[in-house]
């Protein structure tokens, strides 16, 4: 690093030096050049001076030039050398003297070729051609000729050469440019689909999230729906609460051929005495719940509850119009009962009798009230029924005429005649056994 530094500052030191030179007249370079020491500066003296005087006084040319040859041998510097001998070889051909300007020519050649300078070897070739030709020495001639073809040949094929680099380099540059934009595009479709994955990966992640959450939530309110579905029926008739889910009411219906049960527990009011109101709301809801499971394998509808009483109907549709199914839903609640009387008298508690009164006939079923709405039936048969349960003794089932008549053939009966009812008249009953 420090010698090529070091190169540049001589370089630009003679540089500075033969700009200097250039710039004084003859007299001045010739004042010069006797009084330096330093061989470089006589050489560039002597060389400016021989160029100088060439055309104009070609003695003293001659004599710088060879001044210039001496200084060069002093220094060793083969460029020199050759620069020196052939301005001193075009000197001596302009004045004839052929010999010289070939020896010179030749020293010129040497040193060139030695300094690697193309261009003086190719014109020191040429002159040495042009002068042995013009003294009719053909065979010399003809001898620098071929040389001179060699030349030009050598300088074609560096030339080609060069070229051939140049174009290489320049090939291997575009190629490393392009390289080097591929890798960059490469580098820069790598991000962007590492972006493009994570933002994907993120959506996905997102999205499924969301998607989960909203499965969840619709999980929710898919159960919160069947809840209030469930909820409803346990209150109202499949049929009602399809309309009142859609219609947001129910319009009040007849029907003509309707079987209505009440069931009452005896004794209640003394065996809520001997209970303590837990016990009591524990034991009732036992037996009720009971009811409801009996009465729901069987399509019955529960109506409602009143204190210890259990109203349920059938034939509010078009299926149990007979009063068949009821009579045996009252017998199996009175079996039920019977064996629950056994088990509390055995585990020395309280228990329940039950009377059950059914009827047969026409009722007007709806639905009443916006907020805590209840699906009632209402009607004589209605009362009949209520009637039928009051008159009926603990454990057993009594029917109205009106219903032993659809179903008589299918139970056993014991004929209670005709019995006087609450505010009416005197109505023909009939206790249902089992077959």
């Amino acid at each position: 690093m420090f010698q090529r530094i070091f190169a540049f500052l001589i370089l630009l030191t003679a540089a500075l030096a033969a700009g200097d030179i250039m710039a004084q007249s003859i007299p001045e370079l010739e004042d010069r050049l006797h009084k330096t020491d330093d061989k470089n500066e006589q050489w560039a003296i002597a060389f400016n001076l021989s160029k100088n005087l060439i055309s104009t006084d070609h003695v003293k040319a001659a004599l710088y030039a060879d001044r210039a040859l001496q200084a060069a041998l002093s220094l060793q510097d083969k460029q020199k050398e050759a620069e020196a001998a052939i301005v001193g070889a075009d000197i001596a051909a302009r004045n004839n003297r052929n010999k010289e300007a070939l020896s010179l020519y030749a020293r010129a050649r040497e040193a060139a070729l030695a300094a690697g300078a193309t261009p003086i070897v190719q014109q020191s070739v040429e002159k040495l051609r042009d002068i042995n030709a013009a003294q009719g020495n053909y065979k010399a001639a003809y001898d620098w000729s071929g040389a001179y073809v060699s030349l030009l040949r050598e300088n074609s094929r560096r030339y080609a050469e060069e070229q051939r680099r140049k174009h290489q380099e320049a090939q291997e540059a575009l190629a490393a440019q392009k390289n080097r934009e591929s890798q960059i595009l490469m580098a820069a479709l790598a991000g962007l689909l590492l972006v493009m994955t994570f933002f994907y990966y993120t959506r996905q992640r997102a999205n499924r999230r969301i998607a989960g959450e909203l499965a969840e939530k619709n999980a929710m309110i898919e159960e919160k729906r069947r809840r209030s579905e469930q909820l409803l029926l346990n209150i109202l008739p499949p049929a009602v609460a399809a309309e009142l889910t859609v219609r947001n009411k129910v319009a009040a219906r007849r029907y003509e051929h309707a079987t209505v049960m009440f069931i009452d527990f005896v004794g209640f009011t003394r065996a809520a005495e001997h209970l303590q109101p837990e016990e009591l709301i524990t034991e009732l809801d036992y037996c009720f719940s009971r009811f409801d499971e009996i009465i729901g394998r069987n399509r019955v509808e529960k109506i409602k509850t009143v204190g210890d009483a259990y109203i349920c109907a059938s034939g509010l549709s078009d299926r149990n119009e007979r009063p068949a199914d009821m009579i045996r839903i009252a017998l199996q609640i009175q079996d039920f009962l019977h064996k629950l009387r056994e088990k509390r008298i055995a585990e020395a508690r309280p228990y329940f009798e039950a009377r059950i009164g059914i009827h047969f006939g026409p009722v007007v079923a709806g639905v009443v009230g916006t907020k805590k709405f209840a699906y009632d039936i209402w009607g004589d048969t209605v009362n009949t029924a209520a009637r039928m349960e009051e008159a009926c003794e603990p454990g057993l089932v009594n029917v109205s005429g009106a219903a032993y008549e659809v179903v008589k053939s299918e139970f056993e009966w014991r004929y209670r005649g005709k019995i006087a009812t609450k505010n009416k008249v005197e109505m023909e009953m009939w206790y249902a056994l089992a077959k």
